[in-house]
């Protein structure tokens, strides 16, 4: 299967969307989940140009892609992937080099999508935990957001692969304002069959892990879709909406720090959101301006 591609974002070009048709290159560009202006409007934008004109419209040079997949390993991967959402013919590519190394994919048949593919490493560990997440949204029908299907998953080279239903490949955004309550109650609710692991405080909930706003996304006025659920487990209670109200703010969809009463929560993601910056600067990477707002909002909750 050869296929080209063009990067995007640009300044990021971690996404390869595919310049055959239209249609597959606005699929690509949908799986962007933009959340601050400047990455909303080129996402807009983007999308308005290849609607017009095409592929060719989006900026950058055509290239060809690599599969990150030693000796057969990507024959193989391709063969149980048609096995599980029947044949395609290309799809779009987001690349993840460094920390955790993994690959996502929406398989597109023409211009249809009719798979979504998370691979990870081996054990790939955060792969299981969202399988097992995605079905227990299935089996719940939870009344205030929704997620995609489990379709399959495997293992092939020494990667662990989830395949899934796609999002609809149509424009997107984050939701205004705080995540709904029920919606917190819920997402508690549909985990509650996770197993604790060892060592977790009685009195820690269920939670998502990393609800942010670019997981969190509003397609027309229907229920929103949450996804990426490889984070999920225990926490202290309330902090899938603590660091949802602080990313809101590190992104800058508020003028100034969320009051983040001092609570287990934000005490909880200031550690690790301190670990997580650790671990970047241990890979010589830069830090972002939502690293900073992070703590920024983190740590205002910490002096109250």
């Amino acid at each position: 299967m050869e296929n080209s591609y063009k990067a995007f974002p640009p300044g990021w070009n971690n996404i390869r969307v595919p310049t055959h048709a239209k249609g597959a290159t606005l699929a690509g560009i949908a799986t962007y989940t933009p959340c601050v202006a400047k990455g909303i409007w080129g996402q807009r934008i983007a999308w308005g140009l290849v609607s017009l004109g095409g592929a060719k419209l989006l900026p950058g040079r055509v290239g060809a892609w690599d599969p990150p997949f030693e000796g057969e390993g990507w024959d193989r991967l391709i063969e149980q992937l048609r096995g599980i959402v029947g044949d395609f013919d290309s799809h779009t590519v987001y690349e993840r080099r460094r920390m955790r190394r993994g690959l996502m994919m929406l398989l597109l048949r023409g211009e249809t999508p009719v798979g979504f593919v998370k691979a990870r490493e081996l054990p790939g560990d955060g792969v299981v935990r969202e399988e097992l997440a995605m079905g227990l949204v299935e089996e719940a029908k939870p009344r205030s957001f929704q997620a995609p299907r489990v379709l399959g998953s495997g293992q092939v080279a020494g990667w662990r692969y989830l395949v899934t239903s796609p999002l609809p490949p149509r424009m997107h955004r984050m939701i205004e304002g705080r995540p709904p309550a029920e919606m917190i109650e819920e997402i508690g609710a549909v985990l509650s069959p996770l197993q604790r692991q060892n060592g977790t405080a009685q009195h820690w909930a269920p939670f998502h892990g990393d609800f942010t706003p670019w997981n969190l996304r509003q397609f027309g006025d229907g229920r929103p879709w949450l996804i990426d659920w490889e984070d999920c487990g225990y926490a202290p209670p309330g902090a899938d909406e603590v660091v949802y109200l602080a990313t809101a703010f590190a992104v800058g969809r508020t003028l100034g720090p969320i009051p983040l009463p001092a609570s287990e929560a934000v005490a909880y993601w200031w550690e690790e959101m301190n670990r997580r910056i650790r671990e970047k600067l241990e890979w010589g990477l830069e830090l972002r301006q939502l690293d900073h707002g992070l703590l920024e909002a983190l740590a205002a909750g910490e002096k109250t």
